[in-house]
């Protein structure tokens, strides 16, 4: 630790024990430039690719579970409730003790779902700098997300203009940062892409005559538009006979990748594809390939696998879905883009590549040169020194937990007084304890006939126990088969509520 740096904690909503999500990269990347002005230390859910990859670069890593509220990037009604009941938490309570122990000068929060960490700090008057990495959806509940993340932060940093849309002419506009990802130098190796270009491809046996398209995610999820590659690449596949296809992802829904394996293989081009569940070395992926398809059907916060793959000088084809379209306008390949969920016109830009190598060349060219320019490190580094004298600038207020949500009474309790106040003097709603009308007595005796069966048919033993020991499954005993015209609790209950029905109507 460096004694004149003050302290900086950097909260990641997941740490993921093998992919690593864009956001948890970008996270590890703050982290690292940061580092050049403040002793950083990323908080983490639990031990996974993230924290190993933080101790790496030398970057301490801690433990906090968090509570994340997936609502702040898809707004609705109960918005505020759902954060309520947040606020009042285990997990922010445990994040509250982790900032008294640490006591950091700031915390950096990652992604708009992560409200715990930033709901604990701003509890203690810690400034928050809120990082929002994904496009809030826009309906009537947007301005709800947004006037939260206000509240609960000091500075707002925003990846692409379509993540700060949303905060554009509202009280929190005044606190927002525009702050392109990059990448670090010593992470990339042109010395080294031809041999990790022969290498990969040899391992996935691609010819060098061959033409590599590929997809990258982390997790094959309908979002990233999985479906879509696959639907443009048979579409080529029959039209360009050199063309191979690799789909980079981890298998997280079963039947979406079920689907996606089905179509390849109902194909009549199976040998033509390649699945790749998980990826350590991007570069050498990125160097493996000659056309990279990013099809995200939901609007991208910005778009990491497009930027990576013009890093590595490869032509991008993709949907115009919030930031994908900045990174792909600002380095001159607006072309590129084609309207979401319109997989044909993603096969149809492809094929323009496909049918000029020197085209696919040269626009992978471009791309290298202009990302460099637009979103290399020397850009980033002049808005990091931006946002870092905004940082500094930072007194942190306190805004105390909302107010407890009153607590409820449960159903029975409610159907209790409503039922068993009728008939009482006007202005008394409670019944004498010694009076037990006939439906609450017929109530405690179904909860003790539910008990008595469940003592003795073996509630609470494990399954195996329950079954004899043996593991398999056998027949109900005799005495515990229905004989007919025998009624079960269930429609007991069902009876006993429907006489209670009749008798307040």
């Amino acid at each position: 630790m460096v004694p004149d740096k003050k302290k900086l904690l950097l909260f990641s909503h997941v740490c993921n024990s093998r992919n690593v999500t864009g956001a948890e990269k970008l996270l590890l990347f703050n982290a690292r430039k940061l580092s050049a002005y403040y002793d950083c230390t990323i908080v983490v859910p639990r031990q996974g690719s993230l924290s190993v990859l933080a101790k790496r670069y030398g970057i301490r890593s801690l433990l906090c579970e968090n509570a994340l509220l997936y609502s702040m990037c898809a707004p609705h009604a109960n918005l505020a409730d759902e954060l309520q009941s947040i606020a009042w938490s285990e997990q922010v309570q445990r994040t509250i003790e982790l900032l008294n122990k640490e006591r950091p000068d700031a915390v950096l929060v990652n992604t708009s779902v992560n409200v715990s960490s930033a709901i604990a700090a701003k509890q203690l008057g810690i400034p928050v700098i809120w990082q929002i990495t994904e496009v809030i959806a826009s309906n009537e509940f947007t301005a709800e997300a947004v006037n939260l993340i206000d509240k609960y932060s000091d500075l707002i940093i925003g990846i692409s203009d379509s993540v700060l849309l949303p905060f554009l002419g509202t009280q929190a506009a005044d606190k927002t940062v525009l702050l392109y990802p990059s990448w670090n130098p010593e992470d990339v190796h042109p010395d080294i892409w031809p041999a990790q270009r022969w290498h990969k491809r040899a391992w996935w046996k691609v010819k060098s005559t061959e033409v590599l398209v590929g997809y990258i995610s982390s997790y094959l999820i309908p979002e990233k538009g999985a479906d879509h590659f696959i639907d443009a690449a048979l579409s080529l596949a029959g039209r360009f006979p050199e063309a191979k296809f690799v789909i980079i992802g981890a298998e997280i829904h079963p039947e979406y990748y079920r689907n996606l394996k089905r179509a390849v293989q109902g194909s009549p081009y199976p040998n033509r594809f390649k699945f790749v569940s998980f990826e350590d070395h991007v570069e050498s992926a990125f160097s493996a390939m000659d056309i990279v398809v990013v099809p995200g059907i939901l609007p991208e916060g910005f778009g990491l696998t497009a930027l990576e793959a013009m890093v590595f000088g490869k032509p991008v084809v993709a949907y115009a879905s919030g930031g994908l379209r900045e990174i792909l306008e600002a380095v001159g390949s607006g072309a590129y883009l084609v309207p979401t969920r319109d997989s044909g016109g993603l096969a149809e830009k492809c094929a323009e590549l496909l049918s000029s190598m020197e085209l696919t060349r040269s626009v992978g060219e471009r791309n290298r040169g202009q990302v460099e320019a637009v979103f290399g490190p020397a850009a980033y580094d002049l808005r990091l020194q931006g946002l870092v004298q905004r940082i500094q600038g930072l007194s942190g207020l306190v805004v105390p937990l909302p107010e407890p949500a009153p607590i409820m009474p449960s159903p029975d309790a409610a159907d209790l007084r409503v039922s068993d106040s009728e008939g009482l003097p006007i202005g008394q709603t409670t019944l004498p304890m010694s009076v037990k009308p006939a439906g609450r007595r017929r109530r405690i005796k179904l909860k003790r006939a539910k008990r008595s069966r469940s003592r003795r048919f073996g509630a609470g033993r494990s399954l195996t126990a329950r079954r004899g020991g043996t593991g398999h499954v056998r027949s109900k005993p005799a005495h515990r088969r229905r004989k007919p015209g025998q009624r079960t609790a269930r429609a007991r209950t069902k009876r006993v509520r429907g006489r209670h029905k009749s008798a307040r109507r």
